[in-house]
């Protein structure tokens, strides 16, 4: 005589396809007779169901059940980082959210989407959790993206960041590696899993994860065609500053484009960035503004001619900047700036008036 399927064999079957339908129907309405917590895990998987109707129905008892059932769960249950992820998916209370992203347990593929789509509260509490985002540095970019972020959070944000640079330049200063926390855990195998069996997540496109290529730097290395460009592709963002201070001045000219403000100013912020390079810099149109801003406000930078001329006539540079650097100009570099098209309106501007002014 056949023994009854655990509870927690169930489970592992949802996961791999392998449970009959009219038992996922059961559990998706609630009707499986198994232990509260375990019915609810059941329904929580069964949100990615590859049949829509059983799917559906997870979905929707998931949408009815009381918030402080779930958050009992969240906070005391024995939830893997992939129901974790789906319950986020499925129940976008902000309570929940949080819990969520207190976890241990919870994926950075997770955490990245809370901090995109999360608000103040959820922000706060990722933010607060420095151990989790120096393992996954991307959350602060996911933060600054979200539409509902604070300027507090922002601000806490730079802060770290900054923080953040200035460690990993003084260890690169001295010679002594840069301490790391482990990565958090991944779902992505989980997910690749489920996929093969045909599942599909729920809300993927309203929840849509953010992406790990740097789209800058892949133009680049399609224009490019180098290697060089494809092996700093595949690095994560923490190899990739570390590349960024220890790197050949090739390397930095490619990082230096970097969608990712902390990649981008620790090229600034290397040991073996030179002042030709920072001239360069200064001058290109394809670095963010963030760079320019960053170089602008470097007093040491801005005593060599060379680069308070290649802000001043650099269209990416904030008017007000380059209105204050145009008095050093010479007269030969006003009177090409007053004629550049490429530059901003009020600049061109301000350069003939001090033309006019020098005669």
């Amino acid at each position: 005589m056949n023994q009854p399927l655990t509870a927690e064999q169930i489970l592992d079957g949802i996961r791999k396809g392998q449970v009959a339908r009219q038992v996922r129907l059961f559990a998706a309405q609630g009707l499986l007779p198994v232990a509260r917590e375990d019915l609810l895990r059941m329904q929580i998987l069964l949100t990615a169901d590859p049949d829509e109707e059983v799917a559906r129905l997870a979905s929707e008892t998931l949408a009815g059940e009381d918030e402080e059932v779930l958050l009992d769960l969240v906070r005391t249950g024995e939830l893997s980082a992939l129901e974790l992820d789906l319950l986020a998916r499925i129940r976008r209370d902000q309570k929940l959210w949080m819990a969520i992203a207190a976890r241990p347990e919870s994926s950075d593929e997770t955490l990245r989407i809370l901090a995109r789509y999360g608000d103040p509260l959820v922000q706060d509490v990722i933010m607060t959790n420095q151990v989790r985002i120096l393992a996954c540095l991307d959350l602060l970019e996911d933060l600054r993206s979200n539409p509902a972020v604070t300027q507090v959070i922002l601000r806490r944000v730079k802060e770290f960041e900054e923080e953040f640079i200035e460690k990993a330049v003084a260890a690169e200063t001295r010679g002594e590696p840069l301490e790391t926390p482990e990565p958090g855990p991944s779902i992505e195998d989980a997910l690749e899993a489920l996929r093969a069996i045909g599942a599909r997540l729920p809300a993927e496109e309203e929840l849509v994860p953010p992406g790990d290529v740097d789209e800058e730097l892949a133009r680049q290395a399609e224009e490019a065609g180098k290697s060089i460009y494809a092996q700093l592709l595949i690095l994560t963002t923490h190899e990739k500053i570390m590349r960024a201070l220890k790197g050949s001045r090739e390397e930095r000219a490619i990082l230096i484009n970097s969608r990712n403000r902390l990649v981008a100013r620790a090229v600034l912020g290397s040991p073996k960035l030179s002042e030709i390079e920072i001239e360069r810099f200064a001058s290109s149109r394809s670095v963010s503004d963030e760079v320019i801003r960053t170089i602008a406000a470097n007093p040491r930078w801005l005593r060599r001619y060379p680069v308070v001329l290649a802000l001043a006539g650099n269209p990416k540079t904030p008017v007000r900047v380059a209105l204050n650097l145009l008095p050093r100009l010479n007269h030969r570099d006003l009177k090409r700036i007053s004629k550049d098209r490429n530059v901003a309106g009020p600049v061109r501007t301000m350069a003939g008036r001090l033309l006019a002014r020098r005669r």
